[in-house]
This record gives C-alpha cells, sequence and structure tokens, in this order.
C-alpha cells in the first residue's frame, strides 16, 4: 500500500497532480486547494491513501495529515465515497469539517456541491460521536486544553471561525441545565447566545 509519496511534480490538473517518485509517475487525485498550490513545485510530498476497486486502483493525495484523517472519517460515511470526501476538503479546511459536525451543522456542510441536505445530515449524525475527538487529533488551535465538554464545544466554536477568547467566554455563559452535557449540546447553546449577541449590536 503507498501511504506516502515524495518527488517532483511533473503535471498538475484541477483535481489532480502527477508526481514522479523513483522514475515512476504517480497519478494522485487531491482536493482543488493543494492542486493550486502545488502547480509549478518542484517537489512535494504527499500523504496517500489507496482506493482499489473492481476496475481501477486510485490514489487520494493529501498535504497534511490532518486532510488524510478528514477524508478517512469522511469516507467511514454510508454513501460518501472518497470523490466525494474529497470534493468536500476542496471547499472545506479539516477544522471546518470537524467543527461543523461538532456543533450539529450540517447546513455548512449541504454548501458542498453533491453533499445535499440529507447527505449533510447524515455526516453528523454519523460522525457525531467522532468530532471531539477528531477536533483535538487534529491540531485544532487551542486543543491543548482539550479533554472535557467545555474544552471540544470551545474547539468547535473555533473551528467554526470564532477567536479562542470569544469562544471561551460564551461557553462560560452556558447555564448546566441549558444543554445535555455534550460538547454539541454546549456548542448549540453558544451559538444561541451569540447569535442574540449579534442582534443586539445590530
Amino acid at each position: 500500500m503507498i501511504a506516502r509519496l515524495r518527488g517532483q511534480v511533473v503535471d498538475a490538473g484541477d483535481d489532480y497532480v502527477i508526481i514522479e517518485a523513483a522514475g515512476v509517475g504517480y497519478r494522485v487525485r487531491v482536493p482543488e486547494p493543494s492542486a493550486a498550490a502545488l502547480k509549478g513545485s518542484k517537489e512535494a510530498v504527499i500523504h496517500t491513501e489507496m482506493v482499489v476497486r473492481q476496475d481501477a486502483i486510485l490514489l487520494y493525495g493529501f498535504q497534511t495529515a490532518a486532510e488524510l484523517k478528514v477524508f478517512r472519517m469522511l469516507t467511514s460515511v454510508s454513501r460518501v465515497g472518497p470523490q466525494l470526501a474529497t470534493a468536500i476538503l476542496s471547499r472545506l479546511r479539516p477544522d471546518q469539517v470537524a467543527g461543523a459536525v461538532l456543533a450539529g451543522d450540517s447546513r455548512l456542510l449541504a454548501t458542498v456541491p453533491g453533499v445535499g441536505k440529507t447527505g449533510a445530515e447524515r455526516i453528523v449524525l454519523e460522525l457525531k460521536k467522532k468530532a471531539a475527538a477528531l477536533a483535538a487529533d487534529i491540531g485544532t488551535p487551542g486543543s491543548e486544553g482539550g479533554g472535557t465538554a467545555s474544552a471540544d464545544a470551545v474547539l468547535g466554536l473555533m473551528a467554526l471561525g470564532y477567536g479562542q477568547g470569544e469562544a471561551a467566554a460564551t461557553v462560560g455563559k452556558v447555564e448546566s441545565s441549558a444543554h445535555d452535557g455534550s460538547a454539541a449540546g454546549i456548542v448549540r447553546e453558544a451559538l444561541r447566545i451569540l447569535k442574540e449577541k449579534g442582534e443586539k449590536n445590530e
């Protein structure tokens, strides 16, 4: 199994690169931002996942280990294949995917072409229990303070674009009676507080 490639980038398209390593050219499907970033590069190091089908052997590649971890998580969801998982990572960063799942925000995932409302809800439902561990595992900023539902909720809010100070302060305002004790529950209540705060400032 090919798990990592290092070599010269000899060609790059919108969603693939060809890397020459030890005299062999490997065509690797990558998220669109990676393809754009690698165009014109002399050398690249790519984390890869080999997908074996009846009619083909395909390589999917990622510039970071975090992208690969999220790719594997996404493809564990029913009806989410490697092509759709790569499409998601073409539109969203790994921390955004983890944050969206943790917050139960299927709307963000639904903005990716090909996912749809039902597909986004399925991703959130099937990955909900793994999201907090994933957010910490992929190195979301502030993850060193994780381990509790509140800390994981802060990670989730940060992944959704809020600053660490604002996220921590808002989580601190969430009353225990307003949620079910899970990180997702805290995030939902924190988002409600932030929404109300935004409406008051308008």
